[in-house]
């Protein structure tokens, strides 16, 4: 690690002085939340062993709290995309102590291809890292999945509740639309707990971070029928899958050639019988 590197980013301002000195504020309407503790955002940078090895793609850096702690880190380069303008200029005196370690990209991360990045930097191996804005982390994580190539790892925070959703499992109640989905292409587990009252302003809840692999063994199948069949499905929650599967043909018949029992309700089934009977009903549908 470069030692001017970190004696650069040392003596820079603190993010809250930084925050006081460009007028910045968090903006409800962007779901933006602050960590402003170095210790904090140094202990989940250090929840990741690859930050060295890889490219990092942080979503919504704000201020640059997150990001300083990438670079003291010991992170290759940092790919900042932050949709807001205002955090810009102090993020650019840390991409200049950096040595140009950090490259800004002032566009809207629901707007970005991640391939196009990946092209744009040549880019080997890659780990997303970031304190997502509640309000897109959902939709965010659906459109990366499943992984890019090159891209080997995902560090990500969400609300609690939004992250005992991915990782559940199989019977529990909040196992869901989000648990198939993830559960099929990745491996998801919780690795932190972060309680409300580590940012500001201080959110109504508390937040937990997920890290999240791609399976080994990739499967196949197509996405978009299981996305149609997981929201019919879990839009009626309560009712059997022979009531449900109806919109995709005859329920029965369905659920004999899967070998599932049609009384079944939807957090009943394993990820095993959804990705058969996503494979199932597309091939129906060609």
């Amino acid at each position: 690690m470069d030692k001017d590197i970190i004696k650069n980013i040392n003596n820079l301002p603190s993010i809250s002085q930084t925050i006081k000195e460009y007028n910045l504020f968090a903006k409800k309407k962007l779901s933006q939340n602050f960590i402003l503790d170095l210790n904090l955002t140094n202990k989940i940078i250090n929840l990741s062993d690859n930050v060295k090895y890889n490219s990092i793609i942080e979503i919504g850096p704000g201020p640059g709290s997150l990001t300083r702690s990438l670079l003291l880190n010991g992170a290759k380069e940092v790919i900042a995309i932050e949709k807001d303008k205002r955090f810009i200029d102090a993020l650019q005196i840390l991409k200049i102590a950096s040595h140009n370690k950090l490259i800004i990209e002032n566009e809207d991360a629901l707007n970005i291809n991640l391939k196009d990045i990946i092209n744009k930097y040549n880019i080997i191996n890659a780990e997303i890292i970031a304190n997502l804005p509640y309000s897109i982390a959902t939709k965010l994580l659906l459109k990366w999945i499943p992984f890019p190539k090159k891209i080997n790892q995902m560090t990500l925070m969400f609300q609690k509740e939004v992250a005992e959703r991915i990782t559940a499992k199989p019977g529990s109640k909040k196992y869901g639309r989000l648990s198939i989905l993830i559960g099929l292409m990745a491996e998801a587990k919780i690795i932190m707990h972060i309680p409300s009252d580590a940012f500001k302003p201080q959110p109504k809840v508390d937040s937990a971070i997920v890290q999240i692999k791609p399976k080994i063994n990739k499967i196949r199948f197509n996405k978009t029928i299981l996305e149609e069949i997981t929201k019919n499905l879990f839009n009626q929650r309560r009712k059997q899958i022979k009531s449900t599967l109806i919109k995709f043909g005859d329920p029965l018949k369905i659920c004999s050639l899967l070998n599932i029992a049609p009384s079944l309700r939807p957090e009943q089934i394993t990820l095993e019988q959804y990705k058969n009977m996503a494979i199932l009903i597309a091939k129906n549908h060609d």
